[in-house]
């Protein structure tokens, strides 16, 4: 059911793929299934990353909220250069706490430098580069990839694929 999500997400109908994400999620809990905790926390990411882009983000920020909360021992989340950037644009959608966007659009560069913005609103970016001091080793934004890309690592279905568009390259990311 996972690959019919990631496929909807191919297709541009991210509504679809949201639904389906959560029939996932909702079959693995009923039949008491378990999957890894990293192969977990993607697909509650896959059902974060398909809100926000079906404009849901009231939905992705409850699900992006509950990362941290149950998955912190995962040691992917915090830090995970998608998630901050997930986290800021459902805020962005929400309109509703400017601080803690901006934070997490910061966390997003810091982590994944400047391709996680690849193909988002470039206003986030330019932004977060105008409040943001550049790494003093560089002076510039500019080559700099980030201090944790290899949260990314264990990306899977269309998440993977999202991140090598942005990154020009698939995982494993040093």
């Amino acid at each position: 059911m996972s690959e019919i999500a990631d496929n909807l997400m191919r297709e541009n109908r991210p509504e679809d793929a949201f639904k389906a994400y959560q029939v996932v999620w909702s079959e693995l809990q009923r039949r008491q299934r378990k999957l890894s905790v990293k192969q977990q926390v993607w697909l509650l990411l896959s059902i974060a990353n398909a809100a926000v882009r079906c404009g849901d983000f009231e939905e992705a920020a409850e699900v992006l909220a509950a990362l941290p909360e149950g998955f912190s021992e995962s040691e992917i989340v915090e830090g995970n250069p998608l998630f901050h950037l997930l986290v800021g644009l459902s805020l962005h959608g929400l309109d509703e706490d400017p601080e803690t966007e901006a934070d997490n659009f910061a966390r997003a560069l810091i982590c994944g430098g400047p391709e996680i913005f690849a193909g988002e609103d470039p206003g986030h970016l330019q932004r977060t580069m105008e409040v943001l001091l550049p790494p003093a080793e560089t002076e510039t934004w500019e080559g700099y990839v980030g201090c944790s890309r290899d949260l990314l690592n264990d990306a899977t279905g269309y998440l993977r694929e999202l991140l090598t568009i942005k990154y020009g390259s698939p995982p494993p990311y040093e």
